[in-house]
């Protein structure tokens, strides 16, 4: 009876928290910008990010996550320290540092969530800017940078976007670091709780651990609100791990509170069906941003030469959309995935380009004809 009692408790304030956040998001949606349909072409449907954090979880991500999104042609944000949060503050082994640059190697965003996980809000109030910078953001640009997978050689992606630890920020702290470092920031509820599309500085997120939502049902609503004005979501996750399994299998040190920090792969598929039925899709969170992510480095620098791109800038969608040519015959490619920013291509010339088939290539020649 009392396990009966705790399950009707626990869904009514599931039910509660998130019919509260839906009428706050309708009570602040007087801030959203008008919807011009001229204004967007790759971004052309409403979206969802999910917005993965703590780099120690990795071996969830890739075990239980990977698949998924690869079966439902869904990229995501994978936010990342430089360190374990409980095997005694250790540096990622290369194990670890090559699931990641796998998963970015998918196409997936590897964004920046402090060197060591610092409250920004909290360092900068004690020790000030400059060192918070100095010691949560500019190290994870150098530890990044000095990381290649052990087979393959390919090195992280500089990141595009920041994720606050702890979720905790201030006004000043978004001012110093965008556009200097970072084109969108992740934070957590604020206002509509919805994201235009190139967007620039703070953006709000909705955690959905089990901390927060264990019914998938009850986001449906934000779901909806979110297609109708033609926004986007980001959604924010932690360790993805079925319900069966344990962090005590882990043999972690937890507290009982950070052991709910944590999101079942059925949610997670929930939603993609629940985006795909109100007719979303789904974003990086450098996407939303709208700078271009390309996963082949010489297509990438063929892009870059063509706009007249330094290394250090960043390749925005709106930029491509522009682009009605492209000759891609004497580079040697062996991934398109950045070529579905192309939206206005007239004519594309792949000749020497020895791949299969692509879907990416299919659809983009279809809207070309």
């Amino acid at each position: 009876m009392a396990s009966l009692v705790n399950y009707l408790k626990k869904n009514y304030f599931d039910w509660r928290t998130w019919d509260n956040i839906y009428r706050n998001m309708k009570k602040n949606q007087v801030e959203l910008p008008p919807f011009e349909k001229k204004d967007f072409n790759y971004f052309s449907k409403p979206g969802i990010v999910f917005s993965f954090d703590d780099s120690f979880r990795v071996n969830d991500w890739y075990t239980y996550g990977k698949k998924i999104f690869e079966d439902n042609n869904v990229k995501v944000t994978f936010n990342i320290n430089a360190f374990h949060h409980y095997e005694n503050r250790r540096e990622h082994n290369q194990e670890e540092i090559d699931m990641l640059i796998d998963l970015q190697s998918q196409g997936h965003e590897i964004a920046h969530h402090g060197y060591k996980h610092k409250n920004a809000f909290e360092y900068t109030e004690r020790f000030g800017m400059k060192k918070w910078i100095d010691d949560e953001i500019e190290p994870l640009f150098d530890w990044m940078e000095n990381q290649a997978h052990s087979k393959t050689g390919e090195k992280f992606k500089r990141p595009v976007t920041f994720a606050f630890p702890h979720f905790q920020t201030s006004t000043e702290i978004v001012n110093e670091i965008v556009p200097k470092y970072f084109k969108l920031l992740r934070g957590h509820l604020a206002g509509s709780n919805l994201v235009p599309f190139c967007h620039t500085g703070f953006a709000p997120s909705i955690c959905i651990d089990s901390l927060y939502l264990s019914n998938p049902a009850n986001i449906k609503k934000i779901i909806k609100f979110a297609e109708k004005y033609h926004c986007n979501l980001i959604i924010t996750c932690h360790s993805l791990l079925p319900d069966d399994v344990s962090f005590n299998m882990f043999g972690w040190e937890m507290a009982e509170h950070e052991k709910r920090w944590k999101t079942s792969p059925k949610i997670i598929e929930s939603i993609i069906s629940e985006a795909r039925k109100n007719n979303m899709t789904f974003y990086t969170t450098a996407e939303i941003a709208g700078v271009a992510t390309f996963i082949d480095r010489g297509f990438e620098r063929e892009v870059r030469k063509l706009l007249s791109k330094s290394e250090n800038e960043w390749i925005l969608i709106s930029e491509l959309d522009a682009i009605t040519e492209l000759d891609l015959r004497k580079i040697d490619i062996s991934h398109y995935g950045g070529i579905q920013y192309f939206s206005k291509l007239k004519k594309l010339y792949l000749k020497d380009n020895q791949l299969p088939s692509s879907g990416i290539i299919d659809k983009l020649v279809k809207s070309m004809s």
